[in-house]
């Protein structure tokens, strides 16, 4: 699988999806607009007082004003609808979370089976390259099931039933956490919660005709005929719309069901790719298919939601939203007997916590021509590097996490990007607002972390920022504005200064509200020559001088006809270029990140300031980019 080529179709099904969703809502409005005209004829008489009910010779069927009318009422309600819950959905995955009744799992937490789900989680955030997502347990859960949610890997959460760490071993438990990187890595993710919130809007026109029907015991009319008629007007237009939106449920279940099945076998053989192992998820859907409870969810919002899930519901062919577990075992599994599985988990083993898990050897930095090259292909994550890594750190000085102890570390990083300054940090961390003790761990960190290699330095990153997001806004306003003071203070910006603050930008400013993201415009690479002429610049002079750009230029020239303008620009024209390819589609980031790939590995070699602009690159564009090390025997 490609991560850019996934992405690009996750946004072309996107636009399809806003063109169902038109024609749906087009649908329901014809429906309640010829419902609505039909009522009017019944309510109109002739100056006898004789209803033309049945004779349709007399009806008239086209009325502008009150096809406006209709239009104007349930396109409102349904565009209301869903504003307000895509509203809602945008601050991430954490409410979809919450809705589910999911609990947030901390790190310090004693629960064997929970520490097991959290390692196998960051395992596969350093390995792809993408922050750690939030933890979320579903205690009350207990059928075999998972989701992932929201609408940036920045806010991005992964939610797991009590079910799950109690019956599915760590092979198959890791084989159900990938299979949910893979929604948060090729744009499944985003596209599933506009299509929650939309949903929403067509459910919200049934919803309110039941309202209308219910709000009947509650009205207090007289025991006229006048009054009584008044009921039975409520009653018959509550009836009318909770049946015309039952419509607009059909076509959203089915709408639901159509963006989701398909993309589950990708999901499905990301997994495998992901982590080397086919049993592990093979297991983990032949569990479901054998346990009783199967990946049934109780939870009242599991409908809004489903098509989300790891495991479907038990709908027809036309409704649901995964294939059936036969067929997804099959594509896994060719040579599976059609036996179910049971069984508990396996037991939660001490090793597990402190060694890589049966990994040996060291970690080597990866240097090949494609290495880089190829950074879009899912060949490049292998979660047994991130298992090697995150052991590497946790054996080290980095033993737990907290919110305080994330933001002191990322302070750390900054200040041991320039030891030589740590007397000056130390006023200006003061001068910020931060305590003395506080200020104190900031340099105990920088001292600790003065000796890491890149690629540890940015596996600390990705394990800090899921706790960078349990931040409130005005406490990320000082965590930025005291990094931004550290990153300004000697009037330059080094590469890992420029790198952190992207992360920064993406991870604590997108990823809290604090900045919105770009929309989509530069559809041609073409479109942002400037820009990436002063990007491969910056690339070909880390690399050794003008001959390190030439693949890039010919490649650059093979697909537009044009010739790469040369250029010397520096950190703040890059910026600025970056800036401009965020709004970039997938397909021209992926085109970025490969010719920024052919600059690095033209002398075959990754060097730490060559990582950490890839990096930031990366992060400016929002694009994953896993570990370039591999474990070496």
């Amino acid at each position: 699988m490609n991560f850019f080529e996934a992405q690009e179709r996750a946004r072309k099904s996107s636009r399809a999806l806003v063109w169902w969703f038109i024609l749906s809502v087009i649908g329901v409005i014809v429906v309640m607009y010829l419902l609505a005209a039909s009522l009017w004829q019944l309510n109109s008489s002739n100056p006898e007082g004789i209803y033309h009910a049945t004779d349709t010779a007399h009806l008239v069927w086209w009325n502008p004003a009150l096809f406006g009318w209709v239009s104007l009422l349930v396109g409102g309600v349904i565009v209301t609808g869903s504003w307000v819950k895509l509203s809602q959905l945008s601050a991430g995955g954490k409410v979809v979370a919450q809705s589910l009744g999911g609990r947030s799992v901390e790190p310090t937490t004693t629960d064997l089976q929970e520490r097991r789900l959290l390692n196998v989680v960051e395992e596969m955030a350093i390995a792809s390259g993408v922050p750690v997502p939030g933890v979320w347990i579903m205690d009350e859960e207990q059928g075999i099931n998972a989701y992932a949610a929201g609408t940036d890997p920045s806010n991005a959460v992964i939610g797991v039933t009590r079910g799950t760490l109690e019956r599915l071993t760590r092979a198959e438990l890791q084989g159900v956490v990938a299979h949910e990187f893979s929604h948060i890595l090729n744009g499944d993710m985003k596209l599933n919660m506009r299509l929650m919130g939309w949903i929403f809007g067509l459910v919200m026109l049934s919803m309110l005709g039941r309202i209308m029907v219910e709000s009947i015991r509650f009205v207090r009319g007289s025991r006229d005929s006048k009054g009584d008629g008044i009921i039975i007007a409520l009653v018959v237009a509550g009836a009318a719309v909770w049946l015309v939106g039952s419509i607009g449920v059909l076509f959203a279940r089915m709408l639901q069901a159509a963006i989701s099945r398909q993309r589950e076998y990708l999901a499905d053989a990301s997994a495998v790719q992901f982590t080397r192992d086919s049993e592990g998820i093979a297991g983990a859907l032949k569990k479901i298919g054998g346990f009783s409870g199967h990946g049934t969810i109780r939870s009242p919002k599991a409908m809004e939601a489903r098509h989300m899930f790891f495991a479907g519901s038990g709908f027809s062919s036309l409704m649901a939203t995964h294939p059936p577990l036969e067929r997804r075992i099959k594509a896994i599994d060719p040579r599976w007997n059609g036996e179910m599985l049971q069984g508990k988990a396996d037991p939660v083993r001490a090793e597990e916590f402190g060694g890589a898990m049966g990994f040996s050897g060291s970690l080597e930095p990866t240097v090949s021509q494609g290495s880089v090259a190829s950074l879009g292909e899912s060949g490049r994550l292998d979660s047994h590097v991130g298992a090697a890594i995150r052991e590497d750190l946790r054996t080290g000085k980095v033993t737990a996490f907290s919110k305080q102890e994330a933001k002191t570390l990322l302070l750390g990083l900054l200040v041991a990007a320039d030891h030589d300054w740590r007397e000056t940090a130390t006023r200006i961390l003061g001068e910020n607002g931060m305590d003395a003790e506080t200020v104190a761990r900031v340099i105990a960190w920088s001292v600790d972390l003065e000796g890491y290699d890149s690629s540890r330095k940015l596996a600390l990153v990705d394990l800090s920022l899921s706790w960078l997001r349990k931040m409130s806004q005005p406490e990320a306003r000082d965590f930025v504005k005291a990094s931004q003071a550290l990153i300004e203070a000697d009037g330059e910006v080094n590469l890992f200064e420029f790198m952190l603050q992207k992360v920064i930008e993406r991870h604590v400013l997108i990823g809290l509200g604090l900045k919105p993201v770009p929309v989509m415009r530069h559809r041609k690479i073409g479109d942002l020559e400037r820009g990436l002429a002063d990007l491969l610049g910056v690339f070909a002079s880390l690399a050794g001088g003008g001959t390190a750009i030439m693949k890039a230029a010919a490649e650059y020239r093979e697909h537009t006809g044009r010739q790469l303008p040369r250029s010397a620009a520096g950190l703040a024209e890059v910026a600025a270029a970056l800036v401009e390819m965020d709004a970039a589609t997938p397909l021209v980031k992926q085109q970025i990140l490969r010719l920024c790939g052919l600059v690095v590995t033209d002398d075959e070699h990754v060097a730490d300031q060559e990582m950490e602009l890839l990096r930031a690159t990366a992060e400016a564009i929002g694009a994953p980019i896993p570990p370039l090390v591999r474990q070496a025997a």
